[in-house]
Order: C-alpha cells, then sequence, then structure tokens
C-alpha cells in the first residue's frame, strides 16, 4: 500500500491536479498550477468527469497529470473519490514510483471541507489501484510508493489521511471476501477469515454450526446447507463501544456459492456465483470501518453462510420449513434460497434486542431488470430508507426505496404452508422477496431491505471501481452508523 504524506514543495516524478470545469477561469498565481498555467495551454475537457490529460516533462522535468471531476457540485467528496481512482490507475500505467497531489486547482475550501477532500483522496486513490491478483503466478500490478499531498495543516489533515484509509480497508476487505473462490472461500472458511482479521478488535465473533443451529429453531439455513459437504454457518459479531446506544443490527446473506440446489442454474459460466455473499462480505466491512474508527455504537452483524447444491441430501422442492416465529414455509423453489437463510437471521435478530434491522443481499436479478446496475433497491421504514438514501448519496452508493405492495402478499400464498417462498406470478420478483422477509421481522424493530444484485461486481474500471467485486455496502452502511450517532 503507498504511503500518503502531508506538507509542500515535495518533488515527485508526477504532479497530478484533480480539476473541475471551471478550475482554469478561477487559478490564482503563485502555486502549482498557476505556474504550469504560464508554460501551456489548458485543453478543452480536461475538468470533464473522469477525463485523463498528460503533460509529459522532459528529462527532469515532472510530468503533470489533470484528472477531471466534473461540474462543482453538493456531492464534491465522491467525485473526488472517483477521481483519485482514475489518477492512481494512470500513475501507475506510467509506471510512476512517487506523486505529488495538489487540490490547488479545486479552489479555496473551508477546513471541513479540506478535510473532506483529503480523505476521498486517500480512499479513492486505494479503491482505484486495488488488484485482486492472489492466484496469479505472475504480478503484474505496480504500485505508486510514495504520495505527497500538498498541505499547510499537516497535522490537523493526519486524521483525513487515517479516515480514508480505514474506509478504503473496510471496502477492499469486502472486496477480498467477495472475489474469493468458493474452494478458498466455504461457510467455515469464510468464519475463520473473519475471525481471523477482527483478532485484536473490540469485536466479538461467535460462529454457530451443527446441531447449535437447531437449537436456536433455525429452519432456513440447515435446510439450504444440507446437500453441501461444507456445513453451514452463522456468525454473530458484536461491537460495543457504547452500551447507551440502540441495538442496531446487520444482516448479510452469505451464500458462498449457489449452484440453485434441486432447482439447477441452466447458465453457461456460472463462477460469479461465489459472489452470492456480497452483502454479507459488505456488512464485515461495514463493522471493520465502525471498529477501527472507534464510532461510539452498539453493532450486532449477522451472517447467515452455506453452500447451495444438490446432493441426495439436499433440499428439495415442496419441502415445508418451520421458523422459530412460527411461520412455515413451502419451498416452491431451492434457488430462492437467499429469503430462507435471511429470515433466520431476522428472526434471531429479534430474540437479541435489536432496535433496528438492515439487511443486505444479492437477493433477485428482478431488482436489477427494475432500477438496472447504478442502484440499488431498498424497502422498509420511510425515515430508516431516507436516512440510508442519504448517505449512499453522498458515499457514490446509491439507493431508490421501492414500494412493500401489500395486495402481492397473495402471489406468495401457499395451498399446504403459511406462504411460499417464490411468486406464483411472473412479475414484482424483487418486491415479492422483500414481502417474504416482512413476514420474519419484529414489530419490535425497525427494518430496512438492501437489495444489491445489480452493484456486486464491476465490469471494468471505472473511477474507484475496479474488475471483479466493488465492496459495495460497506462504506453505506459504516458511514450511516457514523451519522446517526
Amino acid at each position: 500500500m503507498p504511503i500518503f504524506k502531508l506538507g509542500q514543495g515535495g518533488a515527485g516524478r508526477a504532479i497530478i491536479f484533480p480539476v473541475f470545469k471551471d478550475s482554469f477561469e478561477q487559478a490564482h498565481s503563485g502555486g502549482l498550477l498557476a505556474s504550469f498555467l504560464e508554460k501551456h495551454e489548458p485543453r478543452k475537457r480536461m475538468g470533464e468527469r473522469g477525463e485523463v490529460t498528460w503533460f509529459y516533462g522532459r528529462g527532469e522535468q515532472p510530468h503533470y497529470l489533470f484528472v477531471g471531476v466534473g461540474e462543482r457540485s453538493q456531492n464534491a467528496a465522491f467525485r473526488i473519490t472517483e477521481a483519485a481512482g482514475t489518477a492512481g490507475r494512470a500513475a501507475e500505467q506510467e509506471g510512476l514510483q512517487s506523486a505529488v497531489i495538489s487540490f490547488e486547482a479545486l479552489g479555496k475550501r473551508k477546513d471541513e471541507e479540506e478535510e473532506s477532500f483529503v480523505a476521498a483522496w486517500v480512499e479513492g486513490w486505494l479503491l482505484g489501484t486495488y488488484a485482486f491478483d492472489r492466484y496469479r503466478s505472475k504480478k503484474t500490478h505496480r504500485s505508486v510508493t510514495a504520495i505527497l499531498i500538498e498541505a499547510e495543516r499537516k497535522e490537523s489533515l493526519a486524521e483525513a489521511v487515517r479516515l480514508g484509509e480505514i474506509r478504503a480497508q473496510g471496502t477492499m476487505l469486502a472486496r477480498d471476501l467477495t472475489n474469493e473462490p468458493s474452494n478458498a472461500l466455504t461457510p467455515l472458511k469464510f468464519a475463520e477469515r473473519v475471525r481471523e482479521h477482527f483478532e485484536g478488535v473490540k469485536v466479538s465473533v461467535d460462529i454457530k454450526t451443527g446441531e447449535e443451529l437447531e437449537r436456536l429453531g433455525m429452519a432456513g439455513l440447515p435446510a439450504v446447507g444440507r446437500g453441501s459437504i461444507n456445513p453451514p454457518v452463522f456468525m454473530d459479531l458484536r461491537y460495543c463501544s457504547d452500551p447507551a446506544k440502540p441495538l442496531t443490527v446487520l444482516v448479510g446473506k452469505g451464500i458462498t456459492f449457489d449452484t440453485g440446489g434441486i432447482s439447477l442454474k441452466r447458465d453457461n459460466d456460472i463462477s460469479d456465483m461465489r459472489m452470492d455473499m456480497a452483502g454479507a462480505a459488505g456488512v464485515i466491512g461495514a463493522l471493520s470501518i465502525i471498529a477501527a474508527r472507534g464510532i461510539p455504537a452498539n453493532i450486532a452483524v449477522l451472517v447467515a453462510a452455506a453452500e447451495n447444491v444438490p446432493d441426495a441430501n439436499a433440499l428439495l422442492p415442496g419441502e415445508v420449513l418451520r421458523y422459530a416465529n412460527g411461520t412455515t414455509v413451502q419451498v416452491g423453489n431451492t434457488d430462492s434460497e437467499g429469503r430462507l437463510v435471511l429470515a433466520d437471521a431476522l428472526v434471531y435478530a429479534g430474540q437479541i434486542g435489536a432496535q433496528r434491522v438492515v439487511d443486505m443481499a444479492t437477493l433477485t436479478y428482478s431488482c436489477v431488470g427494475a432500477i438496472g446496475s447504478k442502484l440499488a433497491g431498498i424497502w422498509g421504514d420511510d425515515r430508516l430508507v431516507q436516512a440510508i438514501r442519504t448517505v449512499g448519496e453522498g458515499v457514490g452508493e446509491k439507493l431508490w426505496q421501492l414500494p412493500l405492495v401489500d395486495e402481492y402478499e397473495d402471489y406468495l400464498k401457499s395451498d399446504y404452508a403459511d406462504i411460499c417462498n417464490i411468486s406464483r406470478v411472473g412479475e414484482a420478483g424483487a418486491i415479492t422477496a422483500a414481502l417474504f422477509l416482512r413476514k420474519f421481522i419484529s414489530p419490535s424493530y425497525k427494518w430496512a431491505h438492501i437489495d444489491m444484485n445489480g452493484l456486486k461486481e464491476a465490469s471494468g474500471c471505472n473511477g474507484h471501481l475496479v474488475i471483479g467485486a466493488t465492496g459495495y455496502g460497506a462504506r453505506l452502511l459504516a458511514e450511516w452508523v457514523a451519522r446517526d450517532v
């Protein structure tokens, strides 16, 4: 990981400027940008969002890199995050070892805004240069090792650098977990890796397996996982730096591989089904950020982890499961397994005294069909949903609220159980999945459900995103908890 330093007058092979569309009109004299403009003419589009423009120096002269941020807006910090990721990759492609970052082109800033820009830059650079290459025989990733951020207030901005590093590290943890192949991340290996990550941190990790799941009254998790030689696992992680705070529970779907079970998937390549635990990775990444920042909070993270594979002992369509809250479920299709394991976690959340619960899952492709792959769907308590959506706008992890249509509950009717795990009609699949989960929440807590199936991975590099897992939800939920205090 590169070393970020704060200071002035440092030397680097390249000087990097994030620039707004109107930056050159507002440039002032005496700085690095003004010195550059004395010798060079700005090019059109240099300030456009995502635009990369190099001016190469001769001999020992530095290179200049301009990265477009776009229009000035209230969400400027996230635009800086994007620009930093783009700049990081551009610098690595040039084989640079060091760089100087100047925010001069962004204009005069209040102290609070400067701190947010520094944190955003560090965060974006680390995320944009992330590489999951542990299984490559030859490593091709070249990292810029030394980065100087031009700043006068070195001491006060050091905390901003640290904040950016913490956010990025939590997100990269989520990416690492999601990118792992299924043979390296079975449910139990997943749990052990989480335990190892939180060693020495004020987070307790309780791993429940086997008969203990049945003693807790769990139905969906043992049923979904019983077809695999790798048994299912339920994780209960706790972070409590302020017991006076209401217990907030983050729930993640942790299907470490999803073949569909007996209702086998038919696609040619389903290797990305190892990412069906991206929701779990996101809530774990969020907890890592919360704990590293020392946010005063009372948090439980619950992960229901299993492999959904066909076998002589696998869950069969038509079976009836009885949950701890008394609800019986007809299994209409074993490929709708995520809601079955989440239901156990939602019931458990009520049993441990949760006052707010947010579950996050790669639950349906119907959600992607409804709102695309740039937004996650969110349902639930209106105030809770709005608070999370507001944070999402700021961190660049957007959500769109979808309705819980009571009339659609009829679509989940079963001929011989309380409900079925799939809809009887071919419409509103994301909504009926949320309605299914609502059957298992407790009236004692406020609830929100996030379906982030379309955002679990990126197909190309763009801003702070790189090919592979995105780590969606880690920064979103951590920031929501931080602001809520």
